[in-house]
């Protein structure tokens, strides 16, 4: 009983070892939490800043307003060599928010996360 115990322990322990991880993260993150304390007429951009950090990018729309976009990916995938097989998750996260005379008036909030196995 003892050697079959030893022998599936190896076992599990040489799969683990033969699994290769990559992950890839781009961005600050992003939660709904931390969405939920913008409020349209009162956030300002220093309150933004202080809650995501800086914008991905910022795009002047006309004389009067700027879009701001945070974004976030989180790119992870474990290759199990022995198996032949590999599972991706693929999480991304996008909040755009339309800021004039430096308070926020609009904002849109997006996330997605995937998973595939190959």
């Amino acid at each position: 009983m003892k050697k079959c115990l030893l022998v599936l322990l190896c076992s599990i322990m040489m799969l683990t070892a033969c699994a290769k991880k990559n992950y890839i993260v781009q961005g600050s993150p992003l939660s709904k939490e931390k969405v939920n304390l913008i409020f349209g007429g009162f956030t300002d951009e220093t309150e933004l800043v202080n809650m995501f950090g800086e914008p991905t990018t910022k795009k002047v729309l006309n004389d009067k307003e700027t879009l701001w976009t945070f974004e976030y990916l989180n790119k992870s995938s474990v290759s199990h060599i022995l198996i032949d097989e590999t599972l991706y998750v693929i999480e991304k996260r996008k909040l755009e928010v339309i800021i004039s005379k430096g308070i926020v008036t609009r904002f849109n909030y997006e996330e997605n996360i995937d998973q595939k196995k190959w």
